[in-house]
């Protein structure tokens, strides 16, 4: 069998692990070499990926920044839907990145139409239609042939016939989480109390989140001075971090890569972090947590009229209940995160144990039964002969 060719997008860091997932659970399962185009970040390339551009570029927040940006991101999908007409990849996958994603498939697929040339468009990761509303699930359903749903909310708000919503699980949920007694690049794991800081993926995250989070940090450790901090990062953010951490005097270990990345989780004994998909991972692995969000005052103003539910925090959405204290905009207070923090940590037997149990039930949430994540999505692909 000669060369395939498939399209792949990916605008953020966690959407870059999970592009990576699935190009693995693809080359796996294909015979024959690979040709992989589109836009994705460190991961993705290492699998391979001709990336056209930047990843970053694509990483914006909220409903304002995506407006502002406008102009630009329009200017990047037109020239990603002329690559893919020159270039007739077998399919098109776009994962999260959601706003990008429709709006890149809707010109994709009216130029398809021109061309009279047609392959799958597959959404990975659904948008969160059980926080913003049902209305934005008619939107997806009539541009994507698939929707690869990680939630099992999921796949009843889409019209079965206009597309395939289906449920192939977390790749979070089909971990078996372990203590790591040999990690390397945190010492004497067992003799000290690691808190891990995690201020989010994008630039602008970074921005409004990490200063609250380090004088938080700094609060926790006149009290706690024995305890020592991880902050996981990619090496694309380790330089601006590293200078943003350097002005406070607190011992904290910067770590960049997935690797270090699941080591880190390891090694925390709790955590203070901004909503987004690393609250679902320390969840999963029983990790008490405060957490945290703060954006643009305008930012906030429409996710609170638009938003659907109490809090942006994961593990609270999908159990429907306070999993983790979470702290917002205003709130979000160096006073009210160490506090906060001081108060799990006075009682980490009994946040253990309570988060244990969290964990087993998102775990059989997240997971479809008698599958693998890799298995999940094969079994589809194969059945649309996409593999």
């Amino acid at each position: 069998m000669g060369e395939r060719c498939y399209y792949i997008l990916a605008g953020e860091t966690s959407a870059d692990i999970l592009a990576a997932q699935l190009m693995c659970a693809i080359k796996k399962n294909s015979s024959g070499p690979i040709n992989w185009i589109g836009i994705g970040g460190e991961q993705m390339e290492q699998l391979g990926l001709t990336s056209y551009r930047p990843i970053s570029e694509l990483s914006v927040i909220g409903i304002l920044d995506a407006t502002t940006s406008y102009f630009a991101l329009l200017q990047i999908a037109k020239e990603q839907v002329k690559q893919i007409i020159q270039s007739r990849p077998k399919a098109i996958f776009t994962v999260d990145t959601k706003q990008f994603s429709l709006k890149f498939a809707k010109l994709l697929r009216r130029e398809m139409d021109e061309v009279g040339w047609h392959v799958p468009i597959i959404q990975f990761v659904a948008p969160t239609v059980w926080a913003w509303g049902a209305w934005r699930a008619k939107k997806f359903e009539e541009v994507f042939d698939a929707i690869f749903c990680l939630f099992p909310c999921e796949p009843p708000y889409f019209n079965a016939k206009k597309t395939d919503a289906i449920f192939v699980g977390h790749p979070e949920g089909y971990k078996n989480f372990q203590l790591n007694n040999e990690i390397t690049s945190v010492s004497q794991l067992k003799k000290i109390d690691y808190i891990g800081l995690l201020p989010g993926s994008r630039r602008r995250e970074i921005a409004f989140n990490l200063p609250i989070i380090l004088k938080s940090a700094e609060l926790f450790f006149k009290k706690f001075p024995k305890c020592r901090f991880i902050l996981p990062t990619t090496s694309s953010l380790k330089k601006e971090i590293k200078e943003k951490v350097q002005k406070y005097h607190l011992p904290i270990e910067i770590l960049e890569g997935t690797e270090d990345f699941e080591k880190s989780l390891s090694a925390m004994s709790a955590a203070i972090c901004v909503s987004g998909t690393a609250t679902l991972q320390l969840s999963l692995r029983g990790i008490p947590a405060v957490t945290c969000y703060k954006t643009s005052s305008l930012n906030f103003f429409l996710m609170r009229l638009l938003f659907k539910q109490k809090d942006p925090i994961l593990p609270n959405i999908l159990l429907q209940k306070k999993v983790y204290p979470c702290f917002l905009q205003s709130k979000q207070t160096s006073a009210n995160l160490s506090a906060a923090l001081i108060d799990i940590y006075n009682n980490i037997d009994f946040e253990n144990n309570k988060m244990r149990k969290n964990s087993e039930f998102l775990q059989k949430m997240l997971r479809v039964k008698g599958e693998n994540f890799e298995s999940a999505i094969v079994h589809y692909l194969k059945k649309m002969n996409i593999i």
